[in-house]
Order: structure tokens, then C-alpha cells, then sequence
């Protein structure tokens, strides 16, 4: 990440730090209600507050545990359930988040001990039971938390569903695989499905529905929720699944080279050894500060330096979460409701960062975005594409073409496959968008466009662009304004996502259109951009999508 970056993104997060940590002061001086809930743990205690829009009412139990620290001989295990607390515990103040680095602070921050969820809980129609959402952040799998000062579920509590966001290990201490049960490799998915076993198991007491539970993710998260729809291991914790912006076939999502990834951050570290035993013994002894600055990602965001995701588990390993790769999985997975999408300038994400002004401005620079994976004559095919052809076929300039690379290696491409085997079953239906508004908390685009105000002939969304129309991320301080078409936006996803979540069907009475479900036979997509929001017949990026599919079949 590029220091201009990191500058802006920094003075911006300390000075909504100061400003909140003065709010909260001024409101923890006004006395708050507090409500107590009783599960097989022990007692919980958490605080009423009212939603940043609409003012509605709402409990927050945050810094849950569901695990056991994952510390010591834990430490690169699958999750130990919670043994439980004597006395009440005061749930009112996140838990810490995972070890990983920060690139706001840049430096390593958070804790091994980091196995926490949040609750939040809305106060009208309480006789009711309510729909559950669980959501699991994205970040690579190398960083983010759930904490609510990012993930504030605000929108999502005013149409009364409950939403919990999970913690889960990151990096080498969530994925590291050397196929032995002392490291078997997919901690951090693990430790996602102890959470959503303890919300099944739990949710009721909370006034949730434990029959009708959601799992939600954007990015890595998204691949997450992707994972858990594969996985034998999660069949029938929840009953429909939102995939926004990812899946196990994006490159970024999936090490074909697991083994050499982990011996390679053991030679780094000082151990030679070759017995997998014998290593791990020495990594339990290496402080998790030194183990986490190994897999430190800064500098480039082309999604192709991260080794510690997940991966296959050898069959040599106990109760495997991905026993066989996603392409196999795949073919025997079950069906159930998905919304699915992704956003139109996905790619934009990259354009933070210094090296972009030479890919734009000589396209040979693009040769290291490839030539990894694909041979010299298909990398002129695609700046032929891409530069050439796209330019007449789709009337887009060469910024925009750039764009659509970077979406369709790391994103669009293999976006469709994540979701064909539910469609060809032809069981459960599949909702699919992209995501296009361009507003006033797009976040990311508008943060680059600080940086590089060149950019600004880019419209759409950016990756990661959705999640300030879903969430209220308190620290960086962007909200819509009353009665403005950002607010209108948060309204609208809230209302498809929580509808889909209650019923499995995202439409209602009160909406001004219908989003209908994909299929093989008709491909369609709902195209959500603010009033012009419509539905559009055929397959999404199907231009770029059969190139692609062409190359597919010469590799």
C-alpha cells in the first residue's frame, strides 16, 4: 500500500477515533438499560442502543467468546468450544481482533486470544422470532475483525433481524497446512463454523430463529460462505447463503501449494527440520508477533501474494473442512438459496497503488499480472482483448479497460462458477447483481480518488464499495445524509438483503420492481444503481466472460 495512501486513510480513522472516543465519553455518562440473557455458558449482559438512521431500538452483546483462546498447543488446532464464565459477563465492549498487520498503523496488531462474536439484537416485535444473519468480513484472510466500530449492522437492525459478525484467525495462524492434525490447515474456516454452530445452538435465547439462520460475507468472506456451502462439515447449520464479491475460484482464495508455503515460513523463521511433527513443535515456540510478520502483505494489492488461505486437507487429518479441492466439492455439494454478486469496478481496488501510472501508461507492464499463470501468446491475446477489441465492441477507454482486467482475473471470471452447480440442479433459486451506485460513501472509490483525482472519469463501484450501504463503519465516519440517495441506497440493500434472509426471496409489495432468479436457460441479473435499479436479461460481463472462458479451454 502505497504511503499517500495509508497517510489519508490514517488522519482520516484517528481523527473519527477522537471524535467517537468523545461521543462515547458523553454517552456513557447518560445511562443506558441493560438486558440479561442466560445461555449454557453463563449470563450475558448487554446495552440498548438506537440505530444511526432511524433511530430504532436495539441490544448489542459484543466480545462473546465461542472458543477456547486458540493459545499454546492450541495454537495452530481447530477451535475448542468455550468452557463458560462464573458470574455475569459484561458483554460490552468488542473482543480483540486477530493477529495480523495493520497497514493503518503499520505495524502488527491484535491478539492470538481473539475468538469473539458480537450480537445485535433489534427491540420490536419481540414475541416474534427473528431471521439470523451471521456475516463473516472479508480481508484476504490476512486481515480485518468484526469489531462494530467497522461492522455496525445498523441498516440490517432497522428491517428487525438479527445480525452476529464473527472473528475468526487470520494469516499463517489461521492457514497454515503442513497435513498433520497438530496443523491441518483451515483454522480460520474452522473457527467460522464453531461460531455458526454456537449461534445455532444459542441464537433462541437472543429471540432468533435457529431454523432460519443466514450466513453473509463480502470478499474473503464471501469465499468463506462460498467454503461453507461446499464443506460437508456445515450442511445444515443455515439455510440460505449472500456471496458478495467472491468465491473459492479466485485465485486469491485458494493455495494449490500449501506444504511449500508452510516450510518456506519455517526456513524463514530458523528451522530447517523436515518432519512436519518437528516443525510445528519449533513454531509453537516462535512468538506469534514474528509468525505474523512473515506472511505482512504491503505494497501491492494484485491479490497474488497470499499463501495463507485455504487449502485442501490431507486425508490423513481429522474432521477435514475441505477434504477434496473446490472443484470436486463442488459436484456433490447441496443446493440452497443464494444471493450472489459482484461489483462493476472491482478492479479499481488496485489503483492506489504507485505502480498502476506504469501499467497505464505502457501495457507491457501487464506481463507481470500473467505471466504466472498463462503463456506469452495468451497474454498478447489479452491485451489484444483488452485493448483492442473492448474498445470498439464496448466503447470503453484504455482507464476503464484496465479496470475490467484486474475485475475479471482476480474477480468476474470465475464469479458464475461459484454458483452453477445450484443453478443446474435446478432446486434452489440464485439471485445475482452487480452492484453499480456511485455515491457519497462508496468508501474505497472515493478514497482513491483522493489520492489519484485522474481517476475520477471511473463510474460504478469499487470492491469492497456495497459494505457502506449495509454498514455503518463508525471509525472512518461515513454516513448518509437525511432524505439523500445514499440513504435511499442503504434502505434498498438492507430491504432485498433482510427480505431474502426472513423468506428466501428478496422481493416485497413495497418494492418498485421484482428481482427475478437466474438460471441456465435465462441468464438475468438485477443491476442496483440507485433510481436506475432494473433488471437486466443475459449474463453478467458475458462479453468478457466467454473470452475468458475461451482461454479457459486452451490452459
Amino acid at each position: 500500500m502505497s504511503t499517500l495512501w495509508r497517510t489519508f486513510i490514517k488522519w482520516r480513522f484517528l481523527a473519527n477515533v477522537i471524535f467517537n472516543k468523545f461521543k462515547g465519553f458523553l454517552l456513557s455518562a447518560v445511562p443506558r438499560k441493560k438486558i440479561t440473557v442466560i445461555i449454557e455458558q453463563g449470563t450475558l449482559q448487554g446495552i440498548h442502543y438506537k440505530t444511526q438512521a432511524s433511530n430504532k431500538p436495539y441490544v448489542s452483546f459484543l466480545g462473546i467468546p465461542y472458543a477456547k483462546p486458540p493459545v499454546g498447543d492450541l495454537r495452530f488446532k481447530p477451535p475448542v468450544k468455550h468452557p463458560g464464565w462464573s458470574g455475569i459477563l459484561k458483554a460490552f465492549s468488542v473482543g480483540n481482533m486477530c493477529m495480523q498487520y495493520s497497514f493503518l498503523k503499520n505495524k502488527i496488531a491484535g491478539s492470538e486470544d481473539c475468538l469473539y462474536l458480537n450480537i445485535f439484537v433489534p427491540q420490536e416485535q419481540l414475541e416474534e422470532k427473528k431471521a439470523v444473519m451471521v456475516f463473516i468480513h472479508g480481508g484476504a484472510f490476512n486481515n480485518g475483525s468484526a469489531s462494530s466500530e467497522f461492522y455496525s449492522p445498523d441498516y440490517l437492525i432497522d428491517e428487525n433481524v438479527i445480525i452476529v459478525t464473527i472473528n475468526y484467525r487470520l494469516n499463517a495462524l489461521g492457514f497454515l497446512n503442513f497435513d498433520i492434525d497438530e496443523c491441518p490447515g483451515n483454522m480460520g474456516l474452522k473457527d467460522q463454523l464453531l461460531a455458526i454452530k454456537w449461534v445455532k445452538a444459542n441464537i433462541s435465547a437472543f429471540g432468533g430463529d435457529d431454523q432460519n439462520i443466514t450466513i453473509f460475507g463480502e470478499s474473503a468472506g464471501s469465499a468463506s460462505v462460498h467454503c461453507h456451502t461446499l464443506s460437508p462439515q456445515s450442511t445444515g447449520l443455515f439455510q440460505k447463503a449472500i456471496m458478495q464479491s467472491g468465491c473459492m475460484f479466485n485465485p486469491w482464495a485458494f493455495n494449490e501449494n500449501h506444504r511449500e508455503s508452510a516450510f518456506k515460513l519455517a526456513k524463514h523463521l530458523g528451522c530447517e527440520k523436515d518432519n512436519p511433527q518437528e516443525v510445528v513443535q519449533y513454531l509453537l515456540n516462535v512468538p506469534a508477533i514474528d509468525i505474523v510478520k512473515f506472511t505482512k502483505i504491503e505494497g501491492k494489492t494484485d491479490f497474488t501474494n497470499y499463501e495463507f488461505i485455504p487449502s485442501v486437507e490431507s486425508e490423513v487429518v481429522s474432521d477435514r473442512f475441505l477434504p477434496a479441492h473446490p472443484n470436486i466439492l463442488v459436484k456433490t455439494a447441496s443446493t440452497l438459496p443464494v444471493i450472489t454478486g459482484i461489483n462493476n469496478m472491482e478492479g479499481m481496488i488496485a489503483f492506489g497503488e504507485d505502480r498502476m501510472r506504469k501499467i497505464l501508461n505502457d501495457t507491457e507492464e501487464i506481463n507481470g499480472l500473467l505471466e504466472s499463470r498463462y503463456s506469452k501468446e495468451i497474454i498478447n491475446e489479452v491485451k489484444n482483448f483488452y485493448f483492442n477489441e473492448c474498445n470498439l465492441e464496448c466503447e470503453t477507454t484504455r482507464l476503464e479497460n484496465i479496470c475490467h482486467l484486474y475485475s475479471d482475473i482476480y474477480f468476474s471470471k470465475d464469479f458464475h462458477r461459484g454458483y452453477n452447480h445450484i443453478i443446474t440442479q435446478n432446486i434452489s433459486p440464485v439471485f445475482s447483481y452487480e452492484f453499480k451506485f456511485d455515491g457519497e460513501i462508496n468508501v474505497c472509490k472515493n478514497i482513491l480518488f483522493f489520492l489519484r483525482p485522474t481517476f475520477h472519469s471511473l463510474k460504478g463501484a469499487c470492491h469492497a464499495d456495497e459494505m457502506g450501504y449495509l454498514f455503518y463503519g463508525r471509525l472512518l465516519g461515513f454516513a448518509p445524509k437525511a432524505n439523500s440517495p445514499e440513504l435511499k441506497m442503504c434502505r434498498l440493500l438492507s430491504k432485498l438483503w433482510t427480505n431474502f434472509a426472513k423468506t428466501g426471496n428478496p422481493n416485497s409489495q413495497d418494492l418498485s420492481f421484482e428481482w427475478n432468479n437466474t438460471s441456465a436457460e435465462e441468464p438475468k441479473y438485477l443491476l442496483l444503481d440507485g433510481d436506475n435499479t432494473h433488471m437486466v436479461n443475459g449474463l453478467l460481463n458475458s462479453y468478457r466472460v466467454h473470452f475468458w472462458e475461451k482461454i479457459s479451454e486452451t490452459v
